[in-house]
């Protein structure tokens, strides 16, 4: 069951979800804004993240005629941002990530489903998805066990730490804000 106060969100996202799901595309809102609203945090201000199975330039083509403004700075790593009245967004293809031994730059691949763009993120709390399309009633995808952990207050990283941390050693400084 999904709380009352995601109603908002959701009210103004579904006209963004019919797009994508009218172009045979899955969208989901992740990461911070779906732990904000799963604890109740009262904010308005949220920049949203989405992810999906579309491809930049059907991310572009879905967002044509709904954002006031649009940017591709991101593009290469799967990204298009952009705004649509005064909420900001960022979409991105799902994707996995890989790192050189001697490198912190990550090699990007787009990935198929969203269990695989969930686990690369820095830790369970933030690898929730709520599925928009393929329903009338939003879903949560939570494999990494999230809503959980964010209830008990326990702080993991979707895959094994000495994986999580070796990716992107900054994980370890984020995880001192929580």
């Amino acid at each position: 069951m999904i709380p009352d106060r995601f109603a908002p969100v959701l009210a103004e996202l579904a006209p963004l979800a019919e797009r994508f799901e009218t172009a045979g595309h899955r969208l989901y809102l992740v990461g911070g804004s779906v732990r904000d609203l799963l604890v109740g945090t009262d904010r308005d201000d949220y920049d949203l993240d989405l992810t999906t199975d579309a491809r930049p330039d059907e991310i572009k083509r879905c967002l044509d005629g709904w954002a006031t403004s649009l940017w591709t700075q991101g593009e290469r790593f799967g990204t298009i941002g952009a705004k649509h009245r005064d909420r900001v967004v960022e979409i991105t293809t799902f994707r996995a990530e890989s790192y050189a031994d001697d490198s912190r730059k990550p090699h990007v691949t787009y990935a198929d489903d969203v269990e695989t763009d969930l686990s690369r993120r820095d830790f369970t709390i933030n690898a929730m998805a709520l599925e928009l399309t393929g329903g009338s009633t939003p879903s949560l995808v939570d494999p990494f066990g999230g809503a959980v952990d964010l209830m008990q207050q326990v702080l993991r990283t979707p895959l094994g730490p000495e994986i999580s941390f070796s990716d992107d050693p900054l994980r370890m400084l984020r995880a001192a804000r929580f």
